[in-house]
């Protein structure tokens, strides 16, 4: 009865870590999802002043590096003013920052030293895709139960 019992054991334990892992794998992605949807939202509305304070300074705006928030501020009023939208934007890829995803951005020193210096674990590169065909970068980190956006890449 007890060999019977621990023989169902060892087969339910490495099914339910199965599952619990895999749920993992899909909350993350749903998080992803939720953020390139506020964020393109927010765009296509033309929130700059609610996209500003979601940003973090220094900011990475392709390969430059912003270090103002007022110059941040700028670049979201800009895109506002100039109509930018990312109609049907949604998540194509997100990954957790590794040891060269600096490169997604661009592949200088100055980039490197900013991913170097700000981006810190819980920072994710979240690729999205746009009803257009073009791709944006988002650069963006898990704050307790907010997140922040470090840098931005695109339209490309």
């Amino acid at each position: 009865m007890i060999r019977a019992k621990t023989s169902r054991l060892v087969l339910i334990v490495p099914l339910l870590l199965s599952v619990v892992l895999a749920s993992c794998a899909s909350i993350q992605r749903s998080q992803d999802q939720g953020t390139v949807r506020q964020v393109a939202n927010l765009i296509n509305s033309g929130d700059s002043s609610r996209l500003a304070s979601l940003s973090a300074s220094p900011f990475l705006l392709d390969g430059e590096i912003v270090p103002l928030p007022a110059d941040v501020a700028s670049f979201w009023q800009g895109i506002a003013k100039a109509g930018f939208r990312v109609e049907g934007a949604a998540l194509d890829k997100g990954a957790p920052v590794g040891a060269e995803s600096y490169r997604d951005f661009a592949d200088t020193m100055e980039v490197k030293s900013f991913f170097g210096r700000y981006v810190k674990d819980g920072t994710r590169v979240l690729e999205l895709t746009t009803n257009a065909g073009t791709r944006i970068r988002l650069l963006t980190r898990s704050q307790w139960f907010s997140w922040k956006i470090l840098g931005f890449k695109g339209p490309f």
